[in-house]
């Protein structure tokens, strides 16, 4: 099956969880005399003897990238470093490094444009009278600036080149691996009756983890509906002045008054009304003319004021409503499933919100029970099955590679370096 560019920036945010940072490979190169500078070794890879500096340099790097929280964690340091030795020298014994002089080329090329972009947006921030020997003086601040910092665009092409052989390697890695068919169903019919046990009662869990949480959900409760919504907005002074009625009202509420005051409920009345009034013209035109055999699609199309009824989908699909939604105002909720509510095609009266004017249109019940398994929930598996057994499939390589290098750790040296000696 083909692995598509979602999958392509999962897997990059796995491979950086699994091995932390690739570019400090030049650590032990810049190391000076051990013995001449007390700094003993703590590690050695076939024959390549690495210092503690050379391991408090990788330390810094990882708690400055917050991928450590302990700044004493020598073991995790270390492993890091085996790690990053481990794959420059896999991909060196592939051949994965080498590359044409076109490449080469385009590598430079590519990393002169990211220095001119870096140095523009130096020279943007930083501008406060905009001349060309301003801009000039800028410019040539930003080389300056980069250059103390150890940049160049050499460097920056020796990364690009590094990620591309580390992109190489992960392309024949994947080669190996493979989802059937049959995994996907499996997968499928488990997250189905999983998702039922924890959803099918629970109408506001699901929809946190549907609306809020962003979680692809595959079992649907039982009850909802789609739902068609011609907003109006209205005076923001009118639809303050509701929203403070009604907070009112609800704060009067109490275990000794459920029904809340009866004056304040009256406020929060009157304010609605004058909501509504405020636009009455329109919402009577949208009536006859309903009464008249237009179809409610069109009347949104022309006086909606809601941005989401202008995708096709959504207008295809209705927005799924719920009469224990929480995602939805309670008078949204309400008047989705008020007594002019019987059947599809029926509409609502009005209801106001913060938001406007609802007006609402019954369009189709939403059947509950498992979602239909599609082409992007299949490849969503997909991935998720290949992201768990790509997982594993790099770590037994990984584990692999170690074996067939000489490490040698001076545990001594490592102790002492925890202990800060």
């Amino acid at each position: 099956m083909k692995h598509g560019l979602h999958f392509a920036a999962l897997l990059m945010a796995l491979i950086l969880a699994l091995m932390l940072a690739l570019p400090t490979l030049g650590l032990a190169e810049a190391a000076v005399d051990a013995a001449a500078q007390n700094d003993p070794v703590l590690f050695s890879f076939d024959g390549r003897e690495f210092t503690l500096s050379d391991v408090n340099a990788e330390l810094d790097y990882l708690l400055n990238g917050e991928s450590l929280s302990d700044a004493h964690d020598y073991d995790a340091a270390i492993e890091n470093m085996i790690f990053n030795q481990v794959i420059h020298a896999k991909i060196a014994e592939l051949g994965l490094d080498q590359f044409t002089e076109e490449e080469e080329e385009a590598f430079l090329s590519e990393a002169q444009l990211m220095w001119d972009q870096g140095v523009q947006e130096y020279v943007e921030y930083y501008l406060m009278d905009d001349t060309e020997e301003a801009r000039a003086e800028l410019a040539a601040q930003a080389d300056a600036s980069f250059t103390a910092q150890g940049y160049s665009v050499q460097i920056l092409a020796d990364d690009l080149k590094e990620q591309a052989s580390f992109d190489l390697l992960l392309k024949l890695l994947l080669e190996d691996l493979n989802v059937t068919e049959e995994e996907i169903h499996a997968y499928y019919a488990q997250a189905v009756e999983q998702n039922k046990e924890a959803f099918a009662e629970d109408v506001g869990l699901y929809e946190f983890y549907q609306y809020y949480y962003g979680y692809a959900v595959l079992f649907t409760p039982d009850g909802y509906r789609g739902i068609l919504r011609l907003l109006l907005s209205a005076d923001n002074d009118l639809l303050t002045a509701l929203s403070d009625a009604q907070a009112a009202f609800e704060e009067s509420k109490s275990d000794e008054n459920p029904d809340g005051d009866a004056s304040l409920q009256a406020a929060a009345e009157k304010a609605q009304a004058a909501v509504i009034a405020s636009r009455q013209d329109v919402i009577d035109d949208i009536y006859i003319r309903l009464s008249q055999g237009e179809s409610f699609q069109t009347l949104i199309a022309e006086y909606g004021e809601d941005p989401g009824m202008a995708d096709p989908d959504q207008m295809e699909t209705g927005y799924a409503v719920h009469p224990d939604s929480i995602i939805w105002d309670a008078a949204v909720t309400a008047g989705a499933f008020s007594e002019k509510m019987q059947m599809p095609g029926d509409v609502s009266d009005p209801v106001v919100d913060s938001n406007g004017i609802h007006i609402l249109y019954y369009l189709r019940d939403i059947p509950g029970g498992a979602v239909e398994m599609t082409d992007e929930i299949s490849q969503a598996i997909e991935e998720n099955l290949l992201m768990e057994k790509f997982s594993s499939y790099y770590e037994e390589m990984l584990a692999a590679w170690i074996d067939e290098h000489d490490i040698i750790y001076y545990q001594d040296a490592i102790d002492a370096a925890k202990a800060g000696e």
